[in-house]
């Protein structure tokens, strides 16, 4: 294990719920291994139809991980660059060391609990049918860092344990998202269908600054705030109502607040206006 990773699992264990941690966890209870079937994962790929609507505009890259082992069990060839052995051999050590610092802060101390959390509220045998997908950042081959889109469904022990995740990832590059993480979970239907409406969504910011209200953005809340619509704000300080509806949208995904009552609500308790 390389210099970096053993301070970046130094730093991040702190979180007992953190995915470094649920990994060494189930590591030391490999004895106890159910016997699971994997052919659940049929469904995902159906789901989510990627023969005929990924290929048309890149090459997805497939992957399936023992949580167990921490190791892989198949993974596509030429992922940034990579050859499967090097996922295949270097198990999650090999993903750690071009796994971008900052986005993997994020996943592992926020989005992985988030998901544990998620999932607790699923019954194990319907984890395979929700597809989580998010956002993140890999060094290529070339040490350049690119962005993916990541949708993997768990496969869970009968008490609830995610024991493996398959999953495809496709570059984002073109579509890249800046500074902040987005994580959906979608349900699928009994016809392997995704549902048209996210069963959750969060946002997730890599740099503190960016999760702070501006200067205009605290201006439209304290208006928000005495009742007034988007078109009163917008007249208020001269600007369009549209910008209005942009900074409350900026709000509400900064906050992860579902509406403009629940924004108000929280910019109170949190002493923000």
């Amino acid at each position: 294990m390389c210099k970096r990773l053993t301070i970046m699992t130094k730093t991040l264990s702190k979180n007992k719920n953190s995915w470094l941690n649920y990994l060494h966890r189930l590591k030391d209870k490999t004895g106890e291994k159910e016997k699971l079937e994997l052919t659940g994962f049929d469904d995902f790929f159906n789901a989510n139809d990627f023969a005929h609507s990924f290929l048309l505009h890149s090459i997805p890259f497939v992957y399936l991980l023992d949580y167990q082992r921490g190791t892989y069990i198949n993974m596509s060839e030429n992922f940034a660059g990579y050859k499967a052995d090097l996922f295949l051999k270097g198990g999650i050590h090999h993903l750690l060391e071009i796994y971008h610092p900052d986005h993997f802060q994020v996943f592992d101390s926020e989005i992985f609990p988030g998901r544990l959390q998620i999932l607790k509220n699923i019954k194990p045998q319907e984890h395979q049918n929700y597809v989580f997908t998010y956002n993140l950042c890999i060094k290529n081959k070339e040490g350049k860092f690119e962005n993916f889109l990541q949708r993997n469904c768990f496969l869970s022990d009968e008490i609830g344990n995610p024991l493996f995740s398959m999953g495809i990832l496709m570059n984002i590059d073109h579509h890249k998202n800046g500074n902040s993480v987005v994580q959906t979970v979608d349900k699928v239907d009994a016809y392997g269908l995704i549902e048209n409406k996210a069963v959750f969504k969060q946002i997730f910011y890599l740099n503190e600054e960016d999760k702070l209200f501006s200067k205009r953005e605290k201006e439209v809340l304290l208006w928000m705030a005495d009742g007034l619509s988007s078109k009163m704000i917008a007249n208020k300080l001269n600007i369009s109502e549209n910008t209005v509806v942009n900074h409350r949208r900026s709000m509400q995904d900064k906050s992860n607040m579902p509406n403009a009552t629940a924004l108000v609500s929280f910019a109170i308790r949190s002493e923000i206006i």
